[in-house]
């Protein structure tokens, strides 16, 4: 592993400004170490000449709904034109730039041989592709490790374009994105990265904007991957899926329609359909017949945890109230039936997710805390829980701190992220301090990013419990096998899901699972209406 590997790069354009979050990939690229030493501009001025009849009879009026929306009335921000480079100050070595003429053959592009050399001469690792169009021969070839280019789809579910916009129209709870290197073959590249998002359904813009600003990092993580392990490992893609194009005037209307009926329906369903949470549990030796704790009316109870030393066995819980609009962390204990709910700390803010174990003999907790910008750890004694130190300054949720090979792992999700990035932290000690994963973030999915609980061996493996929301909040939980754990790699996969108990009050979602003591604690849930619930819904959308 040499961390010191320089990395060179180049970026193919089609004029003098890209697109805002093309910008943004570039300079996290430069601010990181990895050297832009060449802009490749696309130099073809020449449009076809039409007579304005030939305009007239040719225009592709089935599409102009489209054009015209997309030319004059869709401006996403991600989207906005601005300088190909950072300023100058932030760029340690200019980079040099090269014209190109390319030869157009039907619908792809080709390089002469000679400009193709004057690339190679460069000595590149990798191209970033932001122009051209459909790029072949041997241009793909011209970097050590290829041309990278985005694919803003799921090239497994929706190949062409626009991007994000069939997924939104057709209602496909999750929206990959891809970096891959280029092939000959169109939409069948190799894949680099690959980063999954849910789809906003109520705001075509806001997905789109999100889809290009959040996977700027992409080629920096590539990039990172090929520093630690020395190669590029691509899945080659197999996809069969059909190639889509920009929709005709029908399909417009209707995408205008659902604009307007799908932001009414979020906009009732957060006001009138609230998240009714729960916490069960059942003892692993019996029939795992549920038992549920009772909250208060207008009340609700999630993120247990369980934990068993001498004296007893803890159940932690957050216990939020609609009429204060924020949760307080309780526990109820097994000598008690876990019927008497003891609130064993009060804050101004809102906790949730008292993550506990076990430390030389001693219960700590770790409770969410995003409301005050930090990580800390406290101290259970005598059924109350006592500041110990701060860990991290920062907005995260749901962190869960893990021990292997004798380094402390902190996981935790950014709030500024809350359903699909993943990030780890690492100390040599409890207390810190705690340095960032290389790669951060480790993980981008919403369906198995945000922790579930507790990390478990089971059967001699690691598995890590992660929340899927890709549907909505808590749609249900999968299961990661750890496949590879250090402060540079991080490897897992996905090996089961966990979906919500049928045949139970709480059916519709589950968010958070544990097991200590022969007890096996979790979360659910089910949508209600109470007028408390709805008095905070409405304060919360007035904030925000």
């Amino acid at each position: 592993m040499d961390l010191n590997r320089k990395i060179r790069f180049g970026i193919m354009v089609d004029g003098d400004t890209v697109e805002q979050w093309q910008f943004d990939t570039v300079k996290l690229l430069i601010n990181n170490g990895i050297e832009l030493s060449l802009i490749i501009k696309n130099g073809d001025e020449s449009k076809p000449y039409k007579s304005f009849s030939d305009k007239v009879l040719h225009y592709p009026y089935r599409q102009v709904l489209f054009r015209v929306w997309h030319r004059y009335f869709f401006k996403p921000e991600a989207k906005k034109s601005t300088s190909i480079l950072p300023e100058r100050s932030e760029v340690e070595k200019s980079p040099a730039s090269m014209t190109v003429i390319p030869q157009k053959k039907g619908i792809s592009t080709y390089f002469k041989s000679e400009d193709v050399e004057q690339i190679r001469s460069y000595d590149l690792d990798f191209i970033l592709r932001f122009g051209f169009d459909i790029i072949r021969g041997d241009v793909l070839t011209s970097a050590k490790f290829g041309i990278w280019s985005y694919h803003h789809d799921d090239e497994r579910v929706v190949r062409g374009g626009p991007p994000g916009f069939w997924e939104f129209m057709r209602k496909i709870p999750a929206n990959g994105v891809i970096l891959q290197q280029l092939t000959d073959e169109l939409d069948k590249g190799l894949i680099l990265k690959r980063i999954q998002f849910d789809t906003v359904l109520h705001s075509y813009k806001f997905h789109l904007n999100r889809l290009l600003t959040e996977s700027a990092f992409l080629p920096l993580q590539v990039c990172k991957d090929l520093i630690v392990n020395g190669k590029l490992e691509p899945e080659l893609s197999q996809s069969k899926a059909p190639i889509m194009h920009p929709p005709k005037n029908c399909k417009m209307l209707k995408y205008f329609w659902l604009c307007i009926w799908r932001k009414v329906v979020f906009h009732w369903n957060y006001l009138f359909k609230q998240e009714d949470w729960n916490v069960g549990y059942y003892f692993n030796t019996n029939s795992n017949e549920i038992h549920w704790l009772k909250p208060p009316k207008s009340d609700y109870f999630a993120d247990p945890f369980v934990i068993s030393n001498d004296n007893d066995t803890y159940l932690f819980f957050e216990w939020f109230s609609n009429k204060n609009g924020k949760a307080d962390l309780a526990m109820a204990k097994k000598s008690e039936n876990f019927e008497v709910y003891h609130k064993i700390a009060r804050f101004p803010e809102h906790r949730s997710y008292p993550y506990v174990f076990d430390y030389q003999g001693q219960i700590y907790c770790i409770p969410e805390a995003n409301k005050t910008n930090k990580i800390s750890l406290y101290r259970f004694d005598n059924d109350r829980l006592t500041f110990d130190c701060d860990l991290l300054e920062g907005k995260f949720v749901d962190t869960t701190l893990f021990i292997h090979n004798d380094r402390f792992y902190l996981f935790t999700t950014p709030q500024t992220h809350p359903h699909t990035h993943l990030f780890i932290f690492v100390a040599d000690d409890l207390r810190g301090p705690y340095r960032p994963h290389y790669n951060n973030p480790v993980k981008v999915d919403c369906s198995n990013s945000r922790m579930a609980g507790k990390m478990q061996n089971i059967d001699g493996e690691l598995i890590r419990p992660a929340q899927n929301s890709t549907r909505h909040y808590g749609e249900s939980i999968t299961l990661n096998k750890i496949i590879q754990l250090n402060e540079y790699q991080y490897i897992e996969e996905a090996i089961k899901d966990i979906k919500p108990f049928n045949n139970t009050p709480y059916d519709k979602g589950i968010h958070t699972i544990n097991s200590d003591g022969g007890i096996t604690v979790f979360d659910a849930k089910r949508f209600t209406f109470t007028w408390k619930g709805f008095i905070q819904q409405w304060r919360q959308k007035h904030h925000d």
